[in-house]
């Protein structure tokens, strides 16, 4: 994956933990505003190993004739990653990780794994699994100088991953209050628009007895500038300022907003690539901000803000929560709340299909319309339409877990075949196996998708899937596209699944996809040799770094292979099998709609 903590402008709204050369010593060397990744450094080239990478069931051995060989028959893999015998003493949350989570790493191991990353995770399966990392109460990697820097390192980690409240659960369990905490805790209440909080923490600490270590000053000298704006100092508003400048911070909007304050003027902003939720707090020191001139360049936490305003235009409300859903940067529930609290036209919610909406209010239209509607026909092709309208957004994967609850209230009758592919796409993204299978099963239900339920659900053990015989009669027929049956043969063969004669003699006769992220040389064998070890935490990230910023969706099948292998060696088998449903789904045969 690209590099996360590469960024464009050096902006005193981050709170970049400094990844790469933290002293062991103290905290001297954090600093909440600094990226110090060189912008130099390649980001993430492709494997040029050759020009056509061979997926794993595909490449068993050296011998060209061994691409011929069904791969059942060939020299296999699996049971390559070595099994532990002693079982890993597991989280008390249920989370699904073991305690030692990062086994096998130190602090600085660590810090270099999530410097290549990109956040937040756009695949939602690999976006839950690195939200379970984030909160999971592991052990610390070794080297850590104390729990405050393991604790920052991964409250940074939910703030660029747009996970604001989250970092409010962790905080307010974290049981750590050094000034290193306490000053991301500011800095979070103040983002959260919580000023007399966060400005009595940043007194507290800019309190000569605060034992705030140096760097950290003029991070702090910098909010005491806005907590001064706030108050009405604006001569200590641009005092602040130039101490901050003069302890080496270098961020535009704040310094520029606080100069203007001390002038008594709008300074003439040029908004950076990113805008920041604390850039965000700053300009709001010059007066009312109309979101909507920042909203492109909104970051993930910042979107979430604007979502939760409900004092906002209906409009901004729905464009940012569901921006920050393509993010995963919001719940399911939390977009349904944003949809529910919407004032919209009563005559509109009979039919919302008849009438010419604002494109941007439209899915909430729909939403409140399947909830309103006492008629299962009714609720089910308003369903249809947004699965369908979000799938044209690039988001279909995330809405389907927003329309899971009010399909659990549908029951799969005989009138409503025509809509048991969708229902049975929306359960089975939203992880309802048994709600997926009742649509596939239903009568005139789709059979071919019964073959992704068994796939995607852990309690389907390894295997020959008696469901696959309805894939095998789409490919027969051409249904199946090279895409599709190359991922699913890729899959299968990592979640140890046997591939049919029938689908391998299928794909092996169609081109092989060349196309999707491959990540730099090397990383495919570090994630072998990690998942052998089970290391279970830097199996996590080098799977995230494998599939790249487009998850298992954009990845070469190469790529997406090892990927799945390593996190089923690993022990999280349940995360296996969503991303390689997330693969399919995207590419899985479709009836033609009514």
């Amino acid at each position: 994956m690209r590099a996360l903590y590469r960024a464009a402008a050096i902006s005193a709204t981050l709170l970049a933990y400094s990844l790469c050369d933290l002293p062991a010593s103290a905290q001297d060397g954090w600093s909440p505003y600094r990226q110090n990744l060189d912008p130099s450094q390649p980001r993430g080239p492709r494997e040029a190993a050759a020009p056509k990478a061979e997926p794993s069931w595909q490449r068993q051995g050296g011998d060209p004739a061994s691409a011929q060989t069904p791969a059942w028959q060939q020299p296999s893999r699996r049971g390559s990653v070595e099994r532990s015998e002693l079982s890993p003493i597991m989280s008390p949350d249920g989370s699904g990780l073991p305690l030692e989570l990062w086994r096998g790493l130190d602090l600085k191991g660590l810090e270099d794994l999530l410097a290549v990353l990109e956040l937040p995770p756009r695949s939602p399966a690999l976006h839950r699994l690195w939200r379970r990392v984030l909160l999971a109460p592991a052990t610390p990697p070794a080297g850590a100088p104390g729990p405050d820097h393991f604790l920052a390192l991964r409250l940074e980690a939910l703030y660029r991953s747009g996970l604001v409240r989250d970092m409010e659960e962790l905080l307010a369990g974290g049981g750590v209050s050094s000034p290193l905490i306490r000053a991301l805790q500011a800095r979070l209440d103040i983002g959260l628009a919580r000023k007399e909080r966060g400005c009595r923490t940043i007194a507290e600490l800019g309190a000569p007895s605060s034992g705030l270590p140096g760097r950290l000053k003029g991070e702090i000298q910098l909010l005491g500038g806005y907590c001064a704006a706030v108050a009405g100092n604006a001569k200590a508003a641009g005092l602040a300022a130039e101490l901050a400048r003069e302890e080496g911070i270098v961020a535009e909007v704040p310094l520029a907003v606080l100069a203007g304050v001390a002038m008594g003027n709008k300074p003439r902003l040029a908004l950076p690539k990113s805008v920041l939720l604390l850039d965000f707090r700053f300009l709001e020191l010059l007066g009312p901000v109309d979101a909507t001139h920042v909203f492109d360049k909104a970051e993930p936490a910042l979107l979430a803000v604007i979502a939760g305003d409900t004092q906002g235009p209906a409009r901004l409300q729905i464009a940012a929560a569901e921006a920050a859903m393509r993010l995963n940067a919001l719940s399911a529930d939390a977009i349904a709340d944003v949809y529910r609290r919407q004032s919209l036209s009563g005559s509109a919610l009979a039919d919302p299909a008849a009438h010419a909406t604002d494109p941007l209010l439209r899915r909430a239209l729909f939403f409140q319309a399947i909830e309103l509607s006492r008629s299962p026909v009714q609720q089910a092709r308003f369903m249809r339409a947004v699965l369908d309208d979000a799938r044209r957004s690039g988001f279909a994967a995330q809405m389907a877990h927003v329309l899971a609850p009010p399909l659990a209230r549908v029951p799969p009758v005989p009138e409503l075949a025509w809509f048991a592919e969708t229902a049975t796409e929306i359960a089975l993204t939203a992880g309802d196996h048994a709600s997926a299978r009742r649509w596939g099963e239903a009568s005139g239900g789709p059979r071919h998708w019964l073959a992704l339920c068994d796939l995607a659900d852990p309690a389907r053990r390894d295997g020959r899937l008696p469901a696959l015989a309805a894939i095998e009669d789409l490919a027969h027929r051409g249904r199946m596209s090279a895409d599709a049956l190359h991922r699913l043969a890729t899959v299968l063969d990592a979640l140890d699944i046997e591939v049919p004669i029938a689908l391998w003699d299928a794909a092996s006769r169609m081109p092989q996809p060349s196309g999707g992220y491959l990540p730099e040389t090397g990383v495919l064998a570090d994630l072998a040799q990690v998942a052998k070890r089970k290391d279970v935490g830097r199996v996590i990230l080098l799977a995230m770094r494998t599939l790249g910023p487009g998850g298992p969706e954009g990845a070469n099948i190469l790529a997406l292979g090892d990927a799945v292998r390593a996190l089923k060696g690993a022990g999280l088998e349940a995360d296996a099998r969503g991303l390689a449903l997330e693969a399919l789904v995207a590419v899985w045969p479709r009836q033609a709609p009514n």
